[in-house]
């Protein structure tokens, strides 16, 4: 009888060690699937800083080119004024008044250029930010996802470690009903 009861304490032993190993390899491989989460994190976030940058870069020519409007505006009402002066005063300078007004129409051509490359750049912003604004929600519905995958891997992790506390002390209470 005791022999019988001997040999079903270690058949239940050998089992509660397989169960033990099990519950450890699956843990092992929460915490490799949780590192792997983490990475995929920081991709993410490398990608985010990597547009922030680029819409530094875009804001920055931005200022150059509305700095490089109002000197071309300066520059326009400073031709003006320089024009006004020499009809006024000076008839004789007929060919030079002809030159300065063959530089305002290239000034003129030079600005509706570059309204539409503020144009263009404008639409370029617009589709950065319209990108920029998908990434968002595609990272808002990963860091959800990621979280609850997160929140399931530590109840997950609770649920194991109960039941590897509750294996111990049947294995220790085993223990003890053998060496008495």
């Amino acid at each position: 009888m005791s022999e019988a009861l001997l040999a079903q304490v270690l058949d239940r032993l050998n089992a509660m060690d397989d169960t033990l190993r099990l519950l450890v390899e699956g843990q092992e491989r929460l915490e490799r699937e949780q590192i792997a989460i983490r990475q995929e994190q920081e991709e993410i976030r490398k990608e985010q800083q990597e547009i922030r940058r680029e819409q530094q870069e875009i804001r920055k020519e931005q200022q150059e080119i509305r700095k490089e409007q109002q000197e071309i505006r300066l520059e326009q009402q400073r031709l003006r004024q320089e024009q006004d002066s020499l009809r006024a005063g000076q008839k004789e300078l007929n060919g030079i008044v002809a030159a300065l007004l063959h530089r305002q129409d290239e000034t003129d051509a030079k600005l509706e250029a570059l309204a539409a490359d503020v144009h263009h750049l404008h639409q370029e912003f617009a589709s950065l930010k319209q990108t920029v604004d998908r990434l968002e929600q595609k990272m808002d519905s990963r860091y959800e996802q990621l979280a609850a995958q997160i929140e399931d891997i530590k109840l997950d992790l609770n649920f194991i470690a109960h039941r590897t506390v509750d294996n111990e002390r049947i294995i220790y209470k085993l223990k003890e009903m053998l060496f008495r």
